[in-house]
């Protein structure tokens, strides 16, 4: 190992990812359209487990379809298993999202979407901490379809408030804002700005930097236009809308924020059809204060009943892109916004889908579920790509998170752990491990090059527990928690 390194020191050779994705075959998911997916721990193991919804397939012959909702636990190398005689309803045209909603520390549910019986729904599931989830009856939402749904904590009280669109079992469309008095328990805030939609998505973020919670929601609205109006924060979950914002109206519609370009401020990539039914697939910069600037010269291809999620995926610390839809494409950040698709991937095209990133088997690289109805026969599938962190192409690194460091396994029943993470300069890396004492229990050191590094560390000696690692290259620390079982 200290040869190798040693070799790289003396090369200055800065090694980046150019990932290669694997399907996961033999996964128990059902396959699904018109559905959603949210990654969680809901078992307190370490391991991200999945929900998944949708309509899917239960005869083949028949052409019989039903909406299922159906958990799946990790066993931490990405081997999933059903969860049976959850409470869940099935649903389709439906919407999730997790956040500890009553301040337990375990990760609760809010499903959204229209059932067997054509009813829409909201339905809030409170978690026990080892996934076992119970119907939180005689709560306020309004059911709802065609939906999508964000937690955020609005009025800075510190609990999960949320924020719900779709349409509901009267045929109206609704945006309505439930604040959360820290147990759970939920109250419509009323005369909000929010313009009702469905078909639409729904995404929080601070776009002016005044530390509150912003908001940008995009669908159909009653009348039948597509619509995308941001609202700002005051703190208190008053919300006022941003007029002259340069965003496109769309319908059939996703979005996502992500610093693309680094600058500090949250920039936003929205996908989706026109009103002159168009599809788009529009990155607007943010130049700080809500600034937005559409980028004209981008690669994407304009999608609509797609799904979009970033994640950094090849180790450079830069947020890339996943769009799905009529395509299926990668496309990889440079760090200042310029995006290049990556081929050779091998994801479906599907729509009316849905896309989440996770580290499925705890290697450190981002995996990523993909659901959806494939767009050349139509069929519906749940499919899981294992992310292989291999490395073969040089680029500049981002000095902004250079120790950036998630250790894995974690939790770990194995007797070394890996510290990965990206050096902006050549010099002598110091890892320490302590107790929740503070107790120094293991401390070494290892001559780096500059780039991306995984470095081992011998845990064997430790009893199963909760540690802080550290990990330091000349003036600069970052710390972690692992645990050892």
């Amino acid at each position: 190992m200290k040869a190798q390194l040693l070799i790289l020191f003396l090369l200055s050779t800065q090694i980046l990812a150019a990932q290669t994705f694997t399907e996961m075959t033999g996964t128990p998911f059902k396959g699904v359209s018109r559905g959603s997916i949210a990654f969680s721990d809901v078992n307190g193991d370490g391991h991200e487990d999945v929900l998944i919804t949708g309509n899917s397939i239960v005869d083949v012959l028949e052409l019989e379809v039903e909406p299922i909702a159906k958990l799946y636990t990790n066993d931490g190398s990405g081997n999933f298993t059903e969860m049976t005689d959850t409470p869940f309803e099935g649903v389709w045209v439906s919407s999730i999202a997790f956040s500890d909603v009553n301040g337990d520390s375990y990760e609760d549910v809010l499903i959204t979407g229209e059932n067997h019986g054509n009813e829409r729904i909201a339905k809030l599931y409170t978690n026990d901490g080892s996934g076992n989830f119970t119907e939180m009856t005689d709560t306020p939402f309004e059911g709802v379809a065609t939906s999508s749904i964000a937690f955020s904590d609005v009025n800075g009280d510190g609990y999960q408030d949320v924020l719900i669109t779709g349409r509901n079992n009267v045929q109206d469309e609704i945006a309505k804002l439930y604040t959360n008095d820290g147990s759970g328990n939920f109250t419509e805030m009323t005369d909000t700005p929010f313009e009702g939609v469905r078909k639409g998505s729904i995404a929080f973020s601070d776009v002016n930097s005044d530390g509150f919670q912003d908001v940008l929601i995009t669908g159909l609205n009653t009348v039948s236009e597509g619509i995308a109006k941001l609202y700002t924060n005051d703190g208190w979950g008053n919300f006022t809308e941003v007029t002259g914002a340069p965003f496109e109206g769309v319908k059939f519609s996703s979005i996502a924020f992500s610093d693309v370009d680094g600058n500090g401020h949250e920039d936003v990539l929205i996908t989706g059809r026109n009103d002159e039914y168009v599809q788009i697939s529009k990155l607007y910069t943010n130049g700080g204060a809500r600034n937005f600037t559409r980028r004209t010269v981008t690669p994407f291809e304009g999608i609509s009943s797609g799904s979009i999620a970033f994640s950094d995926i090849n180790g450079d610390c830069y947020e890339d892109v996943l769009i799905t839809g009529s395509v299926a494409k990668l496309y990889t950040n440079d760090g200042s916004g310029n995006f290049t698709e990556m081929t050779g991937m091998p994801f479906d095209r599907v729509w009316y889908s849905s896309i989440v990133f996770s580290d499925v088997n705890g290697d450190g690289h981002q995996d990523v579920l993909i659901a959806g109805e494939r767009w050349d026969i139509h069929q519906r599938i749940a499919k899981l790509y294992i992310n292989d962190g291999s490395f073969s192409t040089t680029a500049e690194l981002n000095t902004a998170c250079d120790l950036e460091f998630l250790p894995y396994p974690n939790p770990s029943t194995s007797s070394t752990l890996f510290i990965p993470y990206n050096a902006v300069e050549m010099g002598e890396a110091t890892i320490k491990v302590y107790n929740l004492n503070g107790a120094l229990l293991r401390q070494q050191s290892e001559l780096i090059a500059r780039g991306q590094q995984i470095l081992p560390i011998d845990i064997s000696s430790l009893n199963p527990g909760t540690y802080l690692i550290e990990l330091q290259i000349g003036e600069e620390r970052k710390t972690a928690t692992f645990v050892v079982q």
